[in-house]
């Protein structure tokens, strides 16, 4: 897995294949499917319409950068979205988000006090 725990760990180069793994339509197709439902391999290539081959190939990218996990449930490898990581991205976003609102509104007031005439 790469990256660390919190926002500090995905600004590292170590994350940059977290980001390179979302960059793939298919693998966010894959990771909005198993939100809704966790599921073996050959569930998921018939509801996206993609070999089975393709998906496990995916899958094994979103394993390797800790977006999915697997577990055996009798026969099947069913996989499964893991949270603690999609968080981090979650959080980064957060982070970012926020900077810019303080920008916006910064801004904002900077334009409202030229237009006050009290200022």
């Amino acid at each position: 897995m790469t990256g660390r725990a919190g926002p500090d760990g995905l600004l590292a180069e170590g994350a940059d294949d977290l980001f390179a793994a979302l960059a793939d339509r298919t693998r966010r197709r894959i990771l909005v499917r198993l939100a809704e439902q966790p599921d073996d391999a050959g569930a998921v290539a018939r509801d996206l319409d993609v070999s089975r081959q393709a998906i496990a190939k995916h899958l094994r990218i979103l394993e390797d950068v800790g977006l999915v996990g697997a577990a055996r449930q009798k026969q099947r490898r069913v996989h499964a979205v893991e949270p603690a990581r999609l968080r981090e991205i979650s959080d980064l976003l957060g982070l970012v988000s926020r900077g810019w609102d303080r920008r916006l509104l910064q801004i904002k007031d900077l334009a409202e006090s030229r237009d006050d005439p009290s200022a």
